[in-house]
């Protein structure tokens, strides 16, 4: 499988397999090698392969070439059990919102397995959801990111985000620091924000990383001064569609911190301002909220109320609200009118929360989620668990191989995580036929929080967040 330049791991990720178990901790860069005795035995597999009947071509499912749409099989590759592959859709069909949107981040490790996610999930799952890809312009060269994309070719949509927001240290919490040597050789257009072209720039940057929906700059709203900032952020908007090529979509990138959605006065002018200007009919929203436990969703209510108004809105008026690197919060909002949401392998994509400075990571958390659960736990506590009544094992193409070897393989555990909210992603769009996706995601917490009860679960472990969404939803 073809595999683009190696990214280091930004300072301000959270490693999948990073920290400590009772809490968030910032890790020294960890360039441990990927080779061990599960990942050897799940990419030894031999090539699998899937028709496309539609297309007349094959998906390959696994081996050196996975992820990739070929006109005829690897000498010696095996038939898929899974019959055939649902034909793929485009960008414009998956913007209707007619199936949920799954955002998948590159990401600073582990990017040159996620093509094999995202194929795998088309091929079992391709009716009930529309998959994407996201990278960070700042965080690679441009040829890196047209590799990601081209080594990806179920995802509908390719965004390239050119995290223009980074510029903004007075008004979301940052690192000291947030732009690094490398983002300025990537992304040149972050050190000329006074340029006269600097829209024009911002864009020739997605369009050369081989974006199919470009994002307005994004810069982060000012709650102090918000008005002016809501007005500056619609000009700008104004500015990149008057610069579109025949055939081009954008999105409008909104960057906010938490209140903007928590306050009531502040989360009304917003939504009135989104709903006077309908220009956009695609919504880019990236939030950020307060620091809190690795991969475990905020349970703030007021912050919940502001995700459920806005993605309430967005649906009332048929615009299609993309929440990237949300992780399972986003996942829950398509109750509410959502139209996808993103994540990825990190703790920084499962959430754009606020720095908080942290001392080095205290070693590696062999981390399992539970998908039944609706939670991530730590993998003692998932030892205890499966042992319980009751629990179901996942049945994903990551688990056997994960299952079956020592040690723990962390790449195969965040691989496991990403299908496994596919899956759920795509079971809110087959259930909706009850009572639609509102009820469909419902009953899917409801169950878990049921199950959740009396299980021997530490204050640490419990996942509290299902009952701020119970009553939410």
């Amino acid at each position: 499988m073809h595999q683009d330049e190696p990214d280091p791991m930004p300072e301000s990720d959270l490693d999948w397999s990073t920290g400590v178990a009772d809490e968030l901790e910032w890790p020294v860069v960890d360039e441990e090698q990927l080779e061990n005795a599960a990942l050897n035995a799940y990419l030894d597999v031999e090539d699998e392969y899937v028709p496309l009947p539609s297309e007349d071509s094959f998906l390959i499912l696994s081996g050196n070439n996975a992820g990739s749409v070929v006109t005829a099989p690897p000498s010696g590759a095996v038939a898929s059990a899974t019959g055939h592959a649902p034909p793929r859709i485009d960008r414009d069909q998956a913007l209707t919102g007619s199936r949920p949107i799954y955002l998948v981040q590159r990401g600073g490790r582990y990017h040159r397995f996620l093509p094999r996610v995202l194929v795998g999930l088309h091929a079992a799952y391709g009716d009930n959801l529309a998959l994407g890809a996201i990278a960070n312009v700042p965080s690679a060269n441009a040829q890196a990111h047209r590799s990601f994309f081209s080594l990806s070719p179920v995802s509908a949509l390719r965004i390239a985000d050119p995290q223009c927001y980074l510029l903004d240290t007075e008004i979301l919490r940052l690192k000291k620091e947030p732009i690094t040597a490398r983002a300025y050789k990537n992304a040149p257009y972050l050190a000329h924000a006074d340029a006269p072209d600097w829209v024009q720039r911002v864009l020739d940057a997605q369009r050369a990383s081989g974006a199919n929906l470009l994002l307005t700059p994004g810069r982060a709203l000012d709650p102090d001064e918000p008005q002016r900032s809501l007005d500056g952020i619609y000009e700008q908007g104004d500015d990149v569609l008057s610069r579109l090529d025949h055939g081009e979509r954008v999105a409008l990138n909104l960057t906010l911190p938490a209140r903007w959605l928590s306050s009531t006065a502040l989360r009304n002018r917003l939504l009135d301002q989104i709903m006077d200007q309908d220009q956009f009919d695609t919504l880019y929203v990236r939030v950020q909220w307060a620091q809190g436990k690795a991969f475990i969703p905020p349970d703030d209510a007021e912050l919940l109320t502001g995700i459920k108004r806005l993605a309430n809105l967005c649906a009332d008026e048929e615009r299609c609200l993309l929440l990237p690197q949300t992780g399972l919060t986003g996942w829950y909002a398509l109750a509410h009118g959502a139209a996808g949401f993103g994540l990825g392998v990190s703790g920084a994509d499962q959430a754009f929360a606020e720095f908080v400075f942290r001392p080095g990571a205290k070693g590696a958390v062999e981390r399992y989620f539970e998908k039944q659960l609706l939670h991530t736990l730590d993998r003692n506590t998932h030892n205890v668990l499966a042992k319980a009544p009751g629990y179901v094992r996942c049945a994903c193409p990551y688990c056997p191989a994960l299952f079956a070897n020592e040690p723990w393989s962390h790449e195969l555990s965040a691989l496991h995580y990403l299908h496994s909210v596919g899956e759920l992603t795509a079971k809110v769009q087959r259930d909706s036929q009850r009572h639609g996706r509102h009820a469909a995601l419902r009953r899917i917490v409801t169950a878990a929080h049921k199950y959740s009860t009396g299980l021997p679960l530490s204050s640490e472990q419990s996942p509290k967040h299902l009952d701020a969404w119970g009553q939410a939803l």
